[in-house]
């Protein structure tokens, strides 16, 4: 009896211990990877609001927008403050702290730029080419921030995943070396209490095991009575009490770990090795709209728009897992598609065979809508929603390789307004700017949907003309943006009277490089504002002007 209850005292140190272990583990998940992963979700959020704003701001020129952006630096910045403060209490966290001070660096230079870009633009009447670079300098550093800070955010998720998936292994073998220690101690005392024991040990070995059996099911046992100091067997099941008390206070259940995964910030979908998905959590349901009874036992690739565009699409070959931020495009239960991020890694039970696949999938849409508004600032006017002098020449480069290619003509109208300066100057710059939106909307409406009408700053116009068969075909066009510019703009109470002087060059009469037509339509509209204006002329040879 002594030994066994020396067997007894051994296996409850060891069980304490590991459990001991397993709680110093899950702490450390709690207190550094669950705050790093929900820091790195924060600063991403707040920098993809600021980057709404601040163009919200920018193309509206509200000051209370600018002001809630300005009030968003501060709360990212103490994002940063913590991350930084939980590295240098972690040198374990995979991330130099360097690498965030060089981070916080890179977007306070980012806030300076688009303070400098927000102060340009409050005090520029046009979109100068100096305000222009600067606005595609703001640009790339948003896209490399965002980037950055989408990166930032998926490493910690992934390493959070990791832990996480660490901390389930290590509880089952804990588990299982556990119930063989106790199974190892109990047999041995079945064999001592056989050999020494009479039928008056029967009834409480009896209820030992019936406790042993119930702990293993539900860790619950019966409390054993008082017994008598002579009583062995009383004396084993008191210890056996006090040890489950232990292991029941310091083990931590999967119920726990589940209920981390499940409120993730990711959407996460877990699939056997066929494909077939075995769970999945609530942001993965929410993500998608599916209930979680409608996604278990389904094929993974319900998920997606193409099955075999996927990353799983060689799932029987998983030599290339791990996969980080591949982009995806994502089917939802009411059927609309949006894009997203997937990453995944491979499940290996203790054999090294693969038992499952664990996938993270976060929406990047409001993403992608950034990358396209930055797009839309860098080649299009602001005011006007044309297309600006880069996009223009652009256009017109284009427009020459294919005339080139196909032998046919293509035109370029070089617009001044007439009279829109004193209007401007009059009335004011609102006014003003009204008047030129309503300008581009007429121009647009007058030509074809492959022609190009470009806002080359102030008050001048350029348009491409493609497939034309004669210069006739421009002059008709000329004339209709004559008539149609002539027509009064009335705002309210308002009543602006306009004219428009046009210069006209034709490829590849009157020249074959971008440079050379551009400037002799510009010269050919200053010949129409010396003819009277509100009139069109074309390019004229210097034998045909003095003719």
């Amino acid at each position: 009896m002594l030994v066994s209850l020396v067997g007894y005292f051994i296996a409850t140190l060891a069980s304490f211990y590991s459990n001991m272990g397993q709680y110093d583990r899950l702490s450390h998940l709690e207190k550094t990877w669950f705050p790093m992963a929900s820091l790195s979700t924060d600063i991403l959020h707040i920098f993809k609001t600021q980057i709404e704003r601040h163009e919200d701001a920018f193309l509206t020129g509200e000051q209370e927008l600018a002001d809630e952006v300005n009030a968003l630096n501060s709360v990212l910045l103490d994002k940063f403050t913590q991350v930084e403060e939980i590295i240098r209490n972690n040198p374990q966290v995979p991330l130099k702290l360097a690498d965030i001070e060089k981070l916080r660096l890179d977007y306070t230079a980012y806030l300076k730029l688009a303070k400098a870009i927000e102060t340009w633009a409050d005090d520029a009447i046009e979109l100068t080419p100096k305000l222009q670079k600067e606005i595609q300098q703001h640009g790339r550093q948003q896209r490399d921030l965002l980037v950055r800070f989408t990166a930032l955010n998926k490493n910690f998720s992934s390493c959070f995943i990791q832990e996480i998936q660490d901390n389930k292994t290590t509880t089952l073998h804990t588990t299982f070396f556990l119930g063989f220690l106790f199974l190892l101690v109990l047999l041995f005392a079945a064999v001592i209490i056989d050999k020494v024991a009479d039928r008056l040990l029967i009834k409480p070995l009896a209820t030992l095991k019936e406790n042993v059996r119930s702990f293993a099911v539900s860790q619950e046992i019966i409390e054993p009575q008082e017994t008598s100091p002579s009583d062995e067997v009383g004396h084993l099941a008191s210890a056996f009490w006090e040890m489950t008390k232990d292991l029941k206070s310091t083990t931590v259940s999967k119920k726990y770990v589940d209920n981390i995964i499940r409120n993730m910030s990711g959407a996460l979908v877990v699939v056997d090795p066929a494909g077939i998905i075995e769970k999945v959590n609530q942001q993965a349901t929410a993500l998608f709209g599916f209930e979680e009874k409608e996604l278990i036992g389904k094929e993974v690739t319900l998920l997606f728009t193409e099955a075999r565009a996927t990353p799983l699409k060689d799932i029987g070959q998983l030599a290339h897992w791990p996969l980080k931020d591949v982009d995806v495009n994502c089917r939802a239960k009411d059927g609309h598609i949006f894009p997203a991020h997937f990453s995944g890694s491979v499940m290996d039970n203790e054999a090294g065979k693969v038992v499952g696949l664990v996938c993270v999938l976060n929406d990047i849409t409001e993403l992608k809508n950034s990358e396209q508004k930055l797009k839309q600032m860098a080649l299009h006017d602001a005011l006007t929603g044309l297309a600006n002098r880069h996009l223009f020449f652009d256009r017109l480069e284009l427009a020459i390789h294919e005339a080139e290619r196909s032998g046919n003509k293509f035109a370029i109208l070089f617009l001044d307004l007439d009279n829109f300066k004193p209007i401007n100057d009059s009335l004011g710059h609102d006014i003003g700017d009204l008047v030129l939106r309503n300008v581009a909307t007429r121009l647009q409406n007058l030509v074809r949907a492959g022609d190009t009408v470009a806002r080359m700053g102030g008050d001048e116009f350029t348009i491409i003309l493609t497939g034309l068969q004669a210069e006739q075909d421009a002059e008709k066009i000329a004339e209709k943006i004559i008539q149609r510019i002539a027509v009064p703009f009335t705002f309210g109470t308002v009543t602006c009277n306009l004219g428009a002087s046009i210069g006209i060059t034709l490829f590849p009469d009157h020249g074959t490089m971008s440079d050379q037509l551009i400037n002799r339509a510009d010269q050919a509209m200053y010949l129409a504002k010396a003819q009277g204006r509100n009139t069109y002329c074309l390019h004229q040879e210097p034998d045909q002007a003095q003719s």
